[in-house]
This record gives structure tokens, sequence and C-alpha cells, in this order.
């Protein structure tokens, strides 16, 4: 518990010392220096700069003598007072975000996402901002476990279809899902084939199309997980009636 204290204070704008200092002060309740030098770690040679430092921002109270003593009073309201400045700060900074435009060329409709959290993240955002469809197209369902949790959090009644290589992947997933169709085999396999004569390229292992307007496409690119935003809607509509045709059976 004194790790994740001592993590939070450093989120409210204490420095390690400080907060260690600090704890070890609300555990004495009143203390010296020495004191609180012995139980805290904190360097002697550091103490009474970090004492100082904490008194000159208020976080605590100094009794003045030979030797001083340094007390923290009501440490709940002081943490109280900070998270509400830091909230404060973050909706100001969010409000401050969303209304800055600078004169810059227009976002582009189609990009990539090198991390694994960029791209939980964008599926996540993806899955909970759909209004009426989601379709998704699987071929390695190692990746699917990275949808599964945010399509079981979905509140909307929103239209999923789900396509796969292999259906028994999903057993025991109450999904309905359809299986590949020898026609969309035949193309990811022409399609695989001739990705082996290209060094560059983005080898799609799941599919989301989102609203007919969004496509992200999850794979590896070079051997490194990679995510592909599309925000074309024609391209995108184009594409999803493409594998759907190919996707269902005859």
């Amino acid at each position: 518990m004194f790790e994740t204290v001592l993590e939070t204070l450093k989120k409210l704008g204490f420095t390690e010392y400080e907060a260690k200092v600090y704890i070890s002060l609300v555990g004495f309740g009143m203390a010296t220096a020495r004191e609180i030098h012995e139980h805290s770690g904190v360097p002697q040679g550091r103490i009474y700069s970090v004492l100082r430092s904490l008194s000159d921002k208020n976080f605590i109270e100094v009794q003045n003598g030979n030797p001083s003593y340094f007390y923290a009073e009501n440490p709940g309201a002081l943490l109280n007072k900070l998270k509400t400045e830091m909230n404060n700060s973050i909706n100001e900074s969010i409000e401050y975000l969303s209304n800055l435009h600078l004169n810059s060329r227009p976002p582009s409709p189609i990009w990539a996402i090198h991390s694994e959290w960029g791209i939980k993240n964008r599926i996540k955002t993806l899955i909970q901002g759909a209004d009426k469809e989601i379709i998704i197209f699987v071929e390695d369902y190692s990746l699917f476990g990275w949808i599964m949790p945010e399509l079981t959090k979905l509140k909307k009644r929103v239209h999923i279809e789900i396509y796969a290589k292999n259906k028994a992947d999903f057993a025991g997933t109450n999904l309905r899902v359809t299986e590949f169709s020898e026609k969309m085999c035949s193309m990811m396999e022409k399609v695989a084939s001739m990705e082996k004569n290209v060094s560059d390229t983005h080898e799609s292992k799941i599919t989301l199309i989102i609203d007919e307007s969004t496509g992200f496409f999850v794979g590896k690119n070079q051997n490194q997980i990679t995510g592909v935003v599309m925000q074309v809607p024609q391209l995108v509509y184009t594409i999803r009636t493409f594998m759907k045709m190919l996707g269902e059976e005859e």
C-alpha cells in the first residue's frame, strides 16, 4: 500500500523525497527532522530542504524551536484539495485541446498505429462508437481476444456480423459466426502468395468495418503488429460489400 500512496502523491505533484517525508510525517503526527530522516530514508543532507519545500507549499506546518517540530494537519483535506485542482486542470486542458486548431494539413484519411496499446484502444473506440453495424473478418483468432471483451461490453443495439476462417475457434463464445466461403479462402491464399514477394506489406489478420464508413485492419508489417485505420467511406463501403460477398456461402 505504501508504494500505491507514494505513486499517488507523485501524480499530485510531490517529488519522491517529498512524498516519502510526507508519508512519514503523517504517520508520526509530529516529528523532528532527524526522526523523519531515519524513518523515511531521505538522506540527511536533503531532509531540511525537502521539509522547507513542503512547508512553502503549505503541505505541512512547522513549530520552530530547538529542535523544530514538523506536523501534517488533516491529510484528507489536503489531498482532496489537490485532487480538485488536478481535476480542474485536466478539464481545462481537455477544453483547450478540443478547441485547438492550428493551420496544418487536413488529417490523412488513412494512417497506421504501431503499438499494441494503441491498436487495442482504437478497437475499443470503434466498437463503443458504432451506431448501426459492426462487421468483423477474422483470419487469426488469437487477435480476436482483443475484440471479444469490447463486444461483451457493448450496450447499444448494434448489428454484428462475424466471418471467420475457422468457425470452430468460436465454440463456446455464443457468437453467430459465418465460416469463410471457398472463394474467400482462395482469394486470401492468392493475396498471401503475392505478399511473399513484397517486403513492406500489411498482412491483415482481422478486419473491422464500422457503420460502412470506417475500416480497421490489424495484422503484421515486417513481423511487427500494425493497425491501419481507413476513413474513406466510399472505399470502405466497397471493401465491405466485396468481402461480404466473398465471405458468404453461395
